[in-house]
This record gives structure tokens, sequence and C-alpha cells, in this order.
């Protein structure tokens, strides 16, 4: 929208209330002349009511004198028809005159009839009858007369005030056309006189008489209203049936109790609105006129005082918009318009000036750009520095750029990249200065030690003649900054520019140079981070070595060359016996340490070219290359076995630890990397040679043996999940006085298809470390569960049986809740059946499962600690469990009498049981010798082979029934 088009609009706006004015006096007007034609109307509706009264009245006066005729009373049709007839002659007000005998028949009538006639059904008679008063009738058309008349009637009374008669009047319903008032009215105005039914008896105009006799609303709807109000006058506009809009008054004829009908007057609305708008008109057409001069004068005001000059602004603006800062605007005056070129004009002058530094900050930002795509795509240290330099230079129209590190090692500044005219400058004033030092160097490189830009933007004003100064200007430095660079919060070097023209470093410059410079910090880093992240990947993050990746491929690379030169390759794989046990007990930090100094070691022993890895948690690999021959190897792994230390000393503990090796040898034992690792680690895992630091040569024994325990437990799963093959076995405990049994273990035993008899030493272990204990141990639990349920059901119900649960199990933090569900059929009297061995030291290596136990201890379970003597308790650990028996190792019972030791340890334990008042097992008792021996020594309970070895469920069934278990004879027993 144009400036022009506006001042017009605001023109039109100022003559709104001008506007308004008119709108608002003619809306009053209009008001006050419908209140006045109301009121006209209203009169003229009044003095109607009057003149139809008064017409009543007259008809009632000339009923009463021809009541009294003698022609009328006495009834004689012959002089009375001739009385009416002369009566009605000439008459325009009256169709008819007539007179009704008591019984309704027509005695005479102005107009004359041939027929008799009976008008004893009207309603204007009966009245006449009834209250022998005067009785005006409703709309009606005669049936002498055959038109459209209003009936008054009189009734004759005789002396004795009795009806003789009723004498009549019909008047003519056209009498409002004769109605002088009427020419009063405006054209299409309208008169309506109406019974109080609502009939129209009269309507003027009405030339054809189409009206009467019709029901009012059909004239004028808003009629029906005004009748059933029931007021006596009322005013209201609103259109008629024939379409026009007019304002209605209508009064009641009579009084409301006695209503002989009703007088309508509506005049046009038209009429109003025609005396409005001829006062209105002129007024209106004089403010058109008056604004169309004004705004003829406010178009051609505008151009000279307003357009002209702003146009000249306008030009400027876009001038200056298209790129001429030179471009001002020639405005004279003291207005606004002139203010505002003033404005425009010292905007010019300052957009002007800042012109140069916004094309010097564009050149900045590309060479921000420039360096962040270069920080995106090298991943050199030195070819991104030499980048970064370069586009410093050619894209930001510096003189020289250059980066300097402090070396780690001497603290001087050290230059790794430079662009452009300045390195003799650099040389003599930079480089090779300690980042410390505060003089004699070029001031670029105080951001080091102080932390910040240092900025010299005129070099030529300085006061001091400083060599690195003169120098500095005969290179063609005018202006120079020092930026620092930093990585984790530390300077590290500094950013060096140099720049031919002075004061090119100006606060938003200097701004974004350190954005530069941290984006060159940040790239650095981003570098120095994939450098150790690519050596992470290749090697350990704790000790530094190799990883098994690069492992393989340097064994890889050596057996391809030695197959190329005939030479041989070993592998030496080492692990720490129970090293997650003794995790446990020293914690993270301490074992941490424990495998630096493993490896440290280890790093000391092998040759230049060998490689050490660490593979995994505890495992090591040694990978010899170039070997002459397999004597060269083996000595090469003997030794370093040998030469590890048994005793590693951390936190002021000596801690013992057993190292095994397994080695194999290219092309022997495998001709890859991986056949070699995997043979070297077989070897390393097959316990051949179970000495401390020692080392086992793959051999085929030992795959195959690798492979047999792989089937094995191929084997086992599948007799778990079949339930094929496994029974449980139970042996006595016994009273080492009564003999009587007091309890049983339960004894997993494993006859399978493809092995045979399994030992428990063999498969119980193979469970263990491959997970299959869990489903093992709910079997067992579920079958001990399910005996002691059936000895109960024959009687025997005061025997506890006691199963082997191992730390996998008791780790899992649903067992007891599924131990305590499954135990719930073998409680008694309040007391589980069911009693959990733990084995000693297991107890000890897993003492965080105390509180397992615990719980094991609210549920009513009877907790042995098995092959007690073996684990090293702690006293103080062995007070805090909740246990209730104690089971002596037959390591112990079987050298009882024969070994002092044995002897000792054993009173020590049962010593130690009555003192914390808990119960003895003695396992392994197979002589009556040691049964005497354990008797004598206070022992509670004895197990072994001496009573019975473990049995079937059937066979200890008997034995439970007999009650007692007998020792048998030394020369019986056989295991």
């Amino acid at each position: 929208m144009t400036l022009r088009i506006r001042l017009m609009l605001l023109v039109l706006i100022a003559m709104l209330p001008a506007l308004a004015v008119i709108i608002d006096t003619a809306i009053e007007q209009h008001r006050h002349l419908k209140t006045d034609a109301q009121q006209s109307v209203l009169k003229f509706a009044r003095f109607a009511v009057n003149y139809h009264a008064s017409r009543v009245a007259e008809t009632q006066q000339l009923l009463n004198l021809m009541a009294a005729m003698p022609q009328v009373r006495e009834l004689k049709t012959h002089t009375c028809d001739a009385l009416l007839k002369d009566l009605l002659f000439g008459n325009l007000n009256y169709a008819n005159f007539g007179v009704i005998r008591p019984n309704g028949m027509v005695a005479c009538s102005g107009v004359q009839t041939d027929a008799p006639v009976s008008l004893g059904d009207r309603a204007y008679f009966r009245s006449a009858v009834e209250t022998r008063r005067l009785s005006v009738g409703d709309y009606q058309i005669g049936r002498l007369t055959n038109k459209p008349v209003q009936v008054i009637a009189q009734p004759i009374l005789n002396a004795e005030q009795q009806v003789q008669g009723v004498v009549y009047a019909a008047l003519n319903l056209d009498w409002l056309i004769r109605f002088a008032p009427l020419s009063e009215l405006p054209p299409g105005s309208a008169i309506t006189v109406i019974d109080r039914h609502g009939v129209i008896l009269a309507r003027a105009p009405d030339p054809q008489g189409q009206w009467t006799g019709v029901k009012l609303e059909k004239d004028v709807p808003i009629a029906r209203a005004f009748i059933e109000s029931g007021q006596g006058e009322s005013s209201q506009e609103g259109r008629g049936i024939d379409g026009v809009q007019r304002i209605y008054t209508m009064a009641r004829i009579g009084s409301a109790a006695e209503s002989n009908g009703y007088i309508l007057v509506g005049i046009p609305s038209q009429e109003i609105n025609d005396a409005l708008n001829a006062d209105l008109l002129p007024r209106i057409a004089f403010l058109g006129a008056a604004l169309v001069v004004i705004m003829l004068l406010a178009w051609f005001g505008s151009e000279a005082l307003i357009l002209k000059r702003t146009r000249i602004l306008t030009t400027a603006t876009r001038k200056m918009g298209s790129g001429d800062f030179g471009a001002r605007a020639t405005i004279r005056g003291n207005d606004e318009i002139a203010h505002l070129a003033a404005e425009f004009n010292q905007l010019g002058d300052a957009l002007q000036k800042d012109y140069h530094r916004i094309r010097r900050l564009n050149r900045i930002h590309e060479v921000l750009s420039g360096i962040n795509g270069a920080i995106l795509r090298i991943r050199v240290r030195d070819e991104l520095v030499s980048e970064a330099c370069r586009i410093a230079v050619e894209r930001g129209q510096l003189q020289f750029a250059w980066i300097g590190l402090i070396d780690a090692a001497t603290g001087n500044i050290v230059r790794i990249a430079g662009h452009g005219n300045g390195e003799g400058f650099l040389h003599d004033h930079c480089v090779g200065t300690h980042s410390r030092a505060d003089s004699g160097r070029c001031p670029c490189t105080v951001a080091i030690p102080e932390d910040r830009p240092v900025i010299h933007n005129d070099l030529s004003a300085g006061k001091d003649h400083a060599p690195w100064r003169e120098q500095a200007l005969a290179y063609g430095f005018r202006a120079l900054a020092g930026f620092p660079l930093r990585r984790d919060g530390n300077v590290i070097g500094v950013l060096g520019l140099y720049s031919s023209e002075a004061n090119f470093f100006e606060p938003p410059e200097v701004d974004l140079f350190e954005e530069l410079a941290a984006d060159i910090s940040l790239g650095l880093e981003y570098i120095d981070k994939d450098q150790r992240i690519a050596h992470l990947l290749y090697h350990d993050a704790l000790t530094g070595l190799p990883n098994r990746k690069l492992c393989e491929d340097r064994l890889q690379q050596a057996i391809l060359r030695a197959r190329h030169h005939d030479r041989y390759v070993g592998v030496v794989v080492l692990n720490v016996t129970d090293f997650h046990r003794r995790v446990g007990v020293y914690g993270h930090h301490v074992a941490d340490e424990i495998l630096n100094m493993i490896a440290k070691h280890l790093l000391g022993q092998v040759r230049e070219g060998d490689t050490i890895s660490r593979l995994d948690g505890d495992e090591f690999a040694i990978v010899y290359a170039d070997m002459a021959s397999m004597q060269d190897a083996i000595h090469l792994a003997q030794s370093l076995i040998s030469g590890l230390p048994a005793v590693f000393h951390s936190a002021n503990r000596e801690i013992h630890l057993a190292i095994r090796g397994g080695a194999a040898i290219y092309p022997v034992d495998g001709e890859d990397s991986a056949s070699l690792l995997g043979n070297a680690t077989l070897a390393s895992n097959s316990g051949k040679d179970n000495r401390i630091n020692s080392v086992s040569f793959y051999s085929s024994e030992i795959e195959q043996t690798a492979n047999d325990r792989v089937k094995l437990e191929e084997a086992l799963r599948q007799a778990i999940k079949e339930g094929v093959g496994i029974e449980l076995y139970y042996q006595p405990v016994v009273d080492i006085v009564s003999h009587k049994i007091v309890s049983l273990e339960a004894l997993a035993r494993w006859n399978s298809p493809e092995f045979g008899s399994v030992p428990p030493s063999c498969f119980i272990p193979v469970a263990e470390e491959t997970g299959l204990i869990m489903p093992l141990g709910d079997w067992v639990l579920n079958s001990a569960s399910q005996q002691i349920d059936a000895w109960r059901q024959i009687g025997i119900s005061d025997i506890r049986v006691a199963i082997n649960v191992s730390f996998h199990q008791l780790n899992r933090a649903d067992f007891v809740e599924r131990l305590t569900r499954t135990a719930q059929a073998t409680m008694q009297n309040g007391q589980n059946q069911l009693a959990i061995e733990l084995t000693e030291s297991g107890l000890m290596n897993n003492i965080e499962t105390i509180q397992q136990i615990g719980l094991l201890k609210k549920h009513n379970f009877t907790i042995y600690i098995d092959d007690f003597g073996t684990g090293y308790s702690s006293l103080s650990y062995l007070q805090r469990l909740p246990v209730d028996v104690l089971k002596i190792d037959q390591s112990f019972v079987s050298t009882l009498g024969q070994s002092e030791s044995s002897d000792a340890i054993v009173r020590t334990i049962v010593a130690l049981a009555r003192s914390l008042k808990l119960k003895t097992i003695a396992e392994g008792v197979e002589t009556q010798a040691q049964l005497a021996l354990l008797q004598q020594l206070g022992c509670d309970y004895a197990q072994g082979y001496l009573f019975s070895k473990p049995k079937p469920a059937g066979e200890i069934t008997r034995m439970l029934v007999i009650g007692d278990c007998l020792p048998r004879p030394d020369s019986v027993v056989h295991r």
C-alpha cells in the first residue's frame, strides 16, 4: 500500500465522525417521526371509534323510536312492512329494518320476501330476548338482503316487561368509504373495522369488498396478538397482507366487558422514510462534496509536502541497499522527514565505516569454514596444522601464520607448521624459546604463559625499541596476535597471526580468531583421540600390551615369514590359577596391579621382535617368531614360565600366584594363528602338569581330552533334559554311640549309555563350569523331596536328607524361594526334613552369600559345612555363619591313629564345634579303629563304608525300617 493511499485513508478516517453524527441524527429523527406518526394514527383511530360508536348510538335511538310506533308494536305485517320500507328508502347507512316475533319468525321487513324467514338462530336475537337490552351483532350475511351487514337489535317490551318482539337495523358495512377524515390519511393508508371475533366488518380502501367477512389476521397478522391481549389501544409496525409495511394502531369499540369490535388504522412506513430522506439526503450530499474537495486537496498537497521528499529518501535507500554506501539523501528543513534523512545519512556513514570490517569478518568466517572442513577431512596432525596455516594466510589475507606446540620434555616452543612470509622472524624470535620466558621474544608467544589472546594492533606506534619490533616492521608486519591452543583446559601451544594492515585485530575479529584457535585445538584433540582409539583397538587398556586381535595378526605374519624361510613359531598361553577368586578376596584394584606386574615381568623376558599380548582377563600370550628349531621354542617357553616369580607384592601384602602355561609350535601344532592360539589355550587348560609355574605342550591327547570333555558335557545335558541315566543314591549318617540312622546324604549318580558309570568327580565340575549345575540341582531337590514324601507315606517321617548345594545355585536370586517352595512338602512339625550341605572352601570364596544362608536358616533348613578343615575358615566368619553341623573331611579321618596331626585336627574341630554348639559328622569312616577313636574324641555322628556305601532308595528303605546300622567287620568294607 503506497504512502499516498495511506494519506487518503487517513483523511477518510478523519471524516468518519461527521458521518457518524449524520447517521445518529437520522436515527433520532426517524424515531421522532415514527412516534409522531403513531400518535397521529392513534388519534385517527380514536376518532373512528367515536364515529362508529355514534352510529351505534344513533341506531339505538332509531330502534327505540321504531319500537314505540304502533305499526311495529302491533306486529301487523302489511302496515309494518310499509313503515319499514319508507324508513329504508334512500338511507345509505342501513341495508334493512325488520321486526322479529318472539318465536324468531320475521314479522315485517323493509326488504320484502315471499317466503317466511326465521331469524331465531341469530345471536343478536337471542341476546336481545335474553338480556332485554340492546344487542350488537357480529358480521353476517343478511338472509333478506343477502349483503354483509352488522345487525343492532332492540327488544320490544310490553307493560309487564315481557318481550313482545325484537326490532332490528342492519348496518351497511361500507360506511368507511364515506368516512370523511379518511381522505386526510397518507396514500396507502388503511382503516379496518372488525367485530369482537376478529372478522372484518369494513375496510377502506376495499372497492371490491374482498376483505369484508375475512378474518383480520389474514390482512394484518399482528392483530391476533392485540385481540388476545385484551388491551384498549396499541401501536405496532408490521406488514399487511397486501405486502405494505405500515405503522398500525388498534382501538377497541366499547368497554373490555362489552366490546363491539375494533378499529385498526395503518399508515405506510414509507411515508416516514420519505420524510426522513427529504432531510437526510441534502446533508449526505454536502458531506460527499466536502469529502471530494478534501481528498483532492490531500492528493495534490501530499505530493508537494511529503511524497516528493520521501522519494528522495527512498532512492538513496535503494542505492545503499544495492551496495552504494556513498549514497545520501539531500533534504533540507526542520521537519520529521528532514530529521529522518539526517539519521539515514549518519547510518550511511557508519555502514561505510563498517564495510571493510565486515569484509574482514567474512574472510575470517571463510577461514573458519575452511579449517573446519580440514578438521573433518584430515586425520594427520602435521597435515592438519599446515593446511590451517595455509587457509589463514590465503583466505584471511594475512601475511604470515604459524602454529607452535610446547615440547613436553624441554618446555620449549616447537614450530610444527607455518605459511607465508615470516619464517626468518619466527626463527629469530619465537621458535626454540622456553614457553615461560618473559623477555626478548615475539609477543604472540606470551599467550602461552598468560593463557589469553595477546594483541598488538599497531606495531609502528610502540615506544620501545625491542629487536622483535624492528624486525617485524622490516618484514611488513603492522599488527600481530597470539592465541593459546588448549587441550583439556591446559595450554599446549600457540597460534600466531601477522597482518600487513594496522588495526586488523578488532574485538569482533579477535572473537572469531579465538573460535579459530578453539577449532584447531579441537581438531588436534580429535586426532589425538583417534590415535588413542586406534591404539586401544589393538592394545589392552590396562597393561598397554597388544590385544587378541593384534596378537593374531602378528602371529599370522610370523607364520607367513616362517613358512617362507622354513622357520618355527612358538605360542605360549599363560593363565593365573584361581584368579577370579583372588579378585573377590583382594579387590579389582589389587588384581589390576598384579596383572600389570605380570605384564612388566614378561616384557623383560622376551626377545626383540617377539610379541606379548593380553588375551582376556588373566590370560596372556607370547609369540616367539623366527626360531630355528622346535627345541628353541621349547627352551624359550620353559625358560619363560620357570622365570616367573611365585610371589608378588601389592598393598603391603604377599600374594602367592600359580601360573600355568600351554605351548603350541608352528608347523607341528597348527598352520594358522587361530589353530595355534586355540591349541596353546587347550594345553594351558589341560591340567596334565599340575606343578606351579609349569608349561604343558600341546599334543593330540590334550585335544582328545578336550573333545571328550565336550562330548561328556553334551551327554550330561541330554541326560538332565530327558531325566534318563541319572539316579539319586543315599548314604546313612549314624549316631556313633547308638548306631541309629539319624540322616541321609543324597548323592547324584550318572550311568551314561556312552560313557558308562561316570563318577561325580568327573561330571559335577563339568556341570558347574557349564551352568548345568542349575537344572541338575533342581532335579536333585525335586527327587529328594519326592522320596521324603514317599517315605512318609510308609511311616518313615523322622529322617533328614542332606543335599549338596553349589554356590552357583546359592548365588541365584530366586534360589531360596524355589527351595522353600519345593521343601514345603517335607515339613515335619515345623522343621524341614531337607538339609543343605555347603563346602567350606566354597563358603570362604563366596563369603558374600552369608545373607542367603541366613534366609535358609529362617526357613528352618539345617545347614552342614562339608569337607571342614580344608578351607582355612576364619573363626570370625564361622561364628557369624548360621550353621548347624560340621562335617570332618575324610582326608583327616582316613589317617586317624596313624598321624598325630590328623588326630590333633579332628580333636580341634570337635572341640570347636562343641564350643559353638554345633554337631560333628566324620566322613569316610572305614575301620573299627577310626570309629573307636572318633567316639573317644567326642564326635557325634559317622558316615562311611564301615556302615554303608551309597545305595538306591529301595535298599535304603529296608535299612530305615530296621532303624539302626551296625558297623561291618573291617574285612568286608570295600569301597
